[in-house]
């Protein structure tokens, strides 16, 4: 048996460019992976390819349209290995959230497979691009500069953080975003290019902002229009004057990003009741301090 985590990430950042013939869309976006995870168990045994997952979250599927299912299939598929596999899931991300939970833990069991089987001279990330466009980014985490459909990926030094998840009472499917998108947002389209940074040096806060990342998220504007609690959300944190705060993928997690732990206590001490989930959690390299 093998116990991984499978992290979390937040977008530091998104813009959509488009959508593309195949139906996927063109983005820009600073994926970091920051310390809230679910842990996976994996255990293999000699067999007929019968695959099980037990999950800790009951709305949870613990079927085959569960990621971490899908991904045993595929990799037990690619290798043509005869093995079963149990999986046991911790969930700690929640789903729809835009935080990559069902993403980190398909590339998890991608990882503990290899690993388990001693396979290692199989390419993870051409299985993991079928399983979905931010799968490939969780085989090395980390942090990375996110191009195409999330297919092309930089590795860019990680700026250190802590941050406050703020959850609202609402989950959104990814599809149903990228749908609304197109038929609400796209026709008014300005593209915010977002820069590349491969220098060290550039990993840094200066001035007060975790430099150089524009976190500006082109669904926001999108979501206030269609769901009253973030809309809420996003007047609280510019009422607020946080100084570093976004929305994370398709939503509909905000976060607020501090250099200290101090800053956390300080932002949670004024953070409403009514938003159902308030999380704290860090980058690797984050100063414990304060």
């Amino acid at each position: 048996m093998i116990t991984l985590k499978a992290r979390a990430k937040i977008n530091l950042g998104l813009s959509i460019l488009g959508r593309r013939s195949d139906g996927f869309h063109d983005i820009q976006s600073v994926f970091q992976e920051i310390s809230l995870c679910d842990i996976l168990s994996i255990s293999i045994k000699p067999g007929n390819s019968v695959i099980s997952l037990s999950c800790s979250d009951s709305e949870i599927p613990s079927d085959s349209s569960n990621l971490a299912w899908k991904a045993a299939e595929a990799f037990l598929s690619s290798t043509g290995e005869a093995l079963d596999v149990s999986i046991e899931l911790e969930k700690n991300i929640p789903s729809r959230a835009g935080l990559g939970g069902g993403s980190s833990d398909a590339a998890a069991v991608l990882k503990g497979l290899s690993q388990l089987t001693g396979i290692s001279d199989i390419d993870l990330n051409e299985i993991a691009r079928t399983l979905g466009s931010d799968v490939p980014f969780f085989i090395t985490g980390g942090a990375a500069f996110i191009e195409g459909r999330g297919e092309l990926i930089s590795e860019i030094p990680a700026v250190p953080f802590h941050a406050v998840l703020i959850h609202p009472k609402v989950r959104i499917s990814t599809p149903w975003a990228y749908s609304a998108w197109d038929r609400d947002m796209s026709t008014s389209l300005t593209i915010n290019t977002m820069i590349r940074h491969y220098s060290p040096s550039s990993a840094v806060w200066h001035e007060g902002k975790p430099f150089p990342h524009n976190l500006r998220n082109d669904f926001l504007p999108l979501l206030e229009k269609h769901y009253p609690e973030i809309a809420e959300l996003a007047k609280f944190m510019t009422e607020t004057k946080c100084e570093n705060w976004g929305l994370s993928g398709s939503g509909p997690t905000f976060y607020a990003l501090f250099r200290s732990k101090s800053g956390v206590r300080s932002f949670s001490r004024i953070l409403h009741r009514d938003f159902t989930l308030c999380r704290s959690a860090e980058t690797a390299g984050a100063s414990s301090n304060g």
